[in-house]
């Protein structure tokens, strides 16, 4: 009876271990403005609407991060998969000539595992805006 007992705490406890390590993807998304202009980035995604962010000449920031616990993607995930729309304010009433939404434009970089991470760069250059 003992026996029985401590085989059925411990499958009990396996069954609670293996549940809590399901693991997950981490999503960013980051702009890096190589311009001379500050750039105001207001991203709305399949979640919702993002406050701007305002990213200054020769800086880099993170416009999007989502932790999805259970999520994994495969190879036919790209950077702008869960863009709904962007707004792009550029001083000095500038344009982006540049796609944001072609994922050819992204530098993406993934890393698998049960901690998986899909990080997303999109660079705009003084080429970029008119």
């Amino acid at each position: 009876m003992k026996i029985k007992s401590i085989l059925y705490i411990s499958l009990i406890t396996l069954i609670i271990s293996l549940i809590s390590c399901e693991g997950g993807t981490t999503f960013t998304k980051t702009i890096d403005n190589e311009t001379a202009e500050s750039i105001t980035i207001k991203l709305t995604t399949i979640y919702g609407s993002n406050e701007p962010v305002t990213i200054m000449s020769n800086e880099s920031k993170a416009i999007f991060w989502d932790d999805q616990m259970g999520s994994f993607v495969d190879n036919s995930f790209t950077c702008t998969q869960m863009i709904d729309s962007v707004e792009i304010t550029i001083t000095n009433s500038k344009t982006l000539t540049k796609d944001i939404m072609n994922p050819d434009n992204w530098i993406r970089e993934s890393k698998d595992g049960r901690n998986s991470r899909e990080d997303c760069a999109f660079t705009i250059t003084d080429d970029d805006i008119q």
